[in-house]
């Protein structure tokens, strides 16, 4: 199981893909107007059946998991 380090990404919110049906790549799109580009404000750990989304301010892990979760 690969884990980012917290140092750096010490947010996380696990978004269960299996469950909701949620596309990968509707939430990608969506991070990427709201918070920018990939591994700047946030990043992304992808498992068979769930993603780990890890962010570096706990205002948008917050924005996110409203919209998502």
């Amino acid at each position: 199981m690969r884990i980012l380090k917290k140092e750096l990404w010490p947010h996380c919110v696990n978004l269960d893909v299996d469950d909701t049906g949620i596309k990968i790549d509707n939430v990608e799109i969506w991070l990427g107007k709201h918070l920018g580009s990939f591994k700047d404000q946030w990043n992304a750990v992808y498992y068979y059946n769930s993603t780990n989304f890890y962010f570096k301010e706990g205002k948008d892990a917050t924005l996110f998991a409203l919209r998502w979760s």
